[in-house]
């Protein structure tokens, strides 16, 4: 199930559920956990995910796993590709959010912001031979590029498939930000109301 409505993650996720369950004859009885992706991504976009999913896991009374985006990817690329592992996404502001994964899905460079020019050090300090990401494929880093619908961005099937190999205890549902919010709080004059 997908859809391609900017910033309507919020309103579509529930409908597309149910949508889901229908179309696969499952009801929510049948689910035994259940698997959130947590990051690195938008703010706003991770919070709704994980709040709908821990509503979920309450309402239904099941065990949920957090499961970081790069580390989706990464598993996607490792099962056809040799390891390390460089997941990416675009991170904006000059920036990607970057990790490198083992054959064994151990982390070797933990989510990180990382600014676009460094990328050739950080992969070359990695050791890493496969690059997954939908950005990846804009940028010159000498890599096998690991490329599909399912690889270039953060996909469910691979949240779904590390749902049912990792341990619940190494998956919190926990959000991923891995860099401040970029806001900062402006320098005001003191309040004349304050002024005593």
């Amino acid at each position: 199930m997908e859809h391609e409505e900017p910033n309507a993650h919020a309103e579509r996720l529930l409908p597309l559920l149910e949508r889901l369950l229908a179309d696969t004859g499952w009801p929510k009885s049948s689910l035994d956990r259940l698997g959130v992706g947590v990051g690195p991504g938008s703010f706003t976009g991770l919070r709704a995910g994980i709040a709908l999913v821990e509503g979920l896991s309450v309402g239904l009374d099941r065990p949920l796993w957090g499961v970081g985006s790069l580390l989706a990817m990464a598993r996607g690329a490792l099962a056809e590709h040799s390891g390390p592992c460089c997941a990416l996404l675009d991170a904006r502001r000059n920036e990607l959010f970057a990790a490198v994964y083992d054959r064994d899905l151990g982390a070797q460079r933990e989510p990180c912001a990382l600014p676009i020019q460094d990328l050739s050090a950080f992969l070359s300090d990695a050791g890493v031979k496969t690059v997954v990401g939908e950005v990846a494929a804009t940028l010159d880093h000498g890599r096998i590029l690991a490329t599909g619908p399912m690889l270039d961005l953060p996909h469910a099937h691979w949240v779904a498939v590390l749902t049912g190999e990792l341990e619940e205890a190494a998956c919190p549902p926990e959000p991923q930000y891995v860099r401040g919010v970029g806001a900062t709080l402006p320098t005001l004059p003191r309040s004349p109301i304050n002024s005593q």
